[in-house]
């Protein structure tokens, strides 16, 4: 399962739209069906003012792409929250496992605005499905009863925002950013061009070019680390820019990414950084507040890979307490195997 967690994270969930969306910008924007407000105060989207600004995010607590844009997503509402803008998320999950997320990890106070759950998933059909949005996360924005934009909120969320409250300054900065984004995306044709004929070195040429554009850009760099490692073996290469992603990375879900792809991936059987995943692992623990069960079990792992099989079930138990239904399930088999190896060698 986790396995394809880091792929989502990665490349996100998308599919195919439909021929045509029933609801598009410009439409009168759907009500809101709520079940439970879990974050704040509830939100009455038809009274809202003429000039506010209300964005509706669809995500989930298993979603590595929802959960990477939650820091954005606060930020933007810190920010903005004086200028009459209102952000909610609305998940279709139980209440009990998104107090448990918001719990595990600090997201109680990563998740600065309002969380909600979807009544019955009226919410989701009169939105996400009508406008055929088949991947999550993505933002609604509402003003004046009207749809304003529909997208990814990573993308032009906070332009669209700011335009929209007049706020120029921001504007500025989005606008900065829209146009790295654009670049790169420009090198990203190249970068294809050099992998379809498998010159490798071009690749990572290219992701270094990328890079210069946004130094921060995880996804960027776990293809210059794994084409470094995977495709062109270059050992040491892989290993000292590793420690570099290392560094730079203050996110738990990026490092747990890093960990887990090196520790279970098999495109790096034998060039697996076991001292790197497992430091990964550890930082990633400290960020979460060694609460995020997900995390623990990759650290365990890493224990368990390096030799230490008792720390390994040690902190396995701790991942398996933290647990619940099919996630707790999984945990419970990496238990029994490492109290196996452990057996096995006393």
């Amino acid at each position: 399962m986790k396995k394809a967690l880091a792929l989502a994270f990665l490349l996100g969930l998308v599919a195919s739209p439909k021929a045509m969306a029933e609801l598009k910008v410009g439409d009168d924007a759907p009500n809101i069906f709520i079940k439970e407000w879990v974050k704040g105060d509830a939100f009455d989207l038809s009274k809202a003012k003429e000039k506010d600004v209300v964005v509706v995010e669809f995500w989930a607590t298993w979603c590595g792409p929802c959960r990477a844009s939650i820091p954005h997503m606060s930020e933007m509402q810190d920010h903005f929250k004086d200028k009459g803008v209102t952000f909610i998320g609305v998940t279709d999950e139980e209440r009990k496992i998104v107090d448990k997320f918001l719990k595990d990890g600090g997201f109680d106070e990563k998740m600065r605005y309002r969380v909600a759950i979807d009544s019955n998933d009226k919410t989701n059909e009169a939105w996400m499905k009508a406008s055929n949005q088949r991947g999550i996360p993505t933002a609604f924005v509402v003003q004046g009863g009207k749809l304003k934009w529909i997208g990814h909120p990573m993308d032009e969320l906070g332009l669209t925002i700011a335009k929209l409250t007049g706020d120029t300054e921001y504007a500025k900065k989005e606008e900065e950013a829209k146009k790295k984004r654009e670049q790169i995306q420009e090198l990203m044709s190249k970068f294809q061009m050099a992998a379809m004929s498998e010159d490798w070195a071009k690749c990572v040429s290219v992701v270094d070019d990328a890079l210069k554009i946004d130094p921060s850009d995880f996804s960027l760099m776990m293809t210059k680390y794994h084409l470094t490692a995977v495709k062109l073996k270059k050992a040491e290469d892989a290993a000292s820019f590793g420690r570099v992603i290392l560094g730079k990375s203050e996110s738990a879900e990026e490092l747990n990414a890093l960990a887990w792809t090196i520790l279970t991936s098999e495109d790096f059987e034998g060039m697996r950084d076991l001292e790197l995943a497992k430091l990964a692992a550890a930082k990633a623990m400290k960020l979460s507040k060694e609460k995020d069960p997900s995390v623990i079990d990759t650290y365990a792992r890493a224990l368990a890979d390096t030799g230490d099989l008792r720390g390994a079930v040690e902190w396995q138990t701790k991942a398996v307490e933290l647990a619940d239904g099919d996630m707790k399930v999984e945990l419970e088999k990496n238990l029994d195997e490492f109290k196996k190896k452990l057996d096995d060698r006393a």
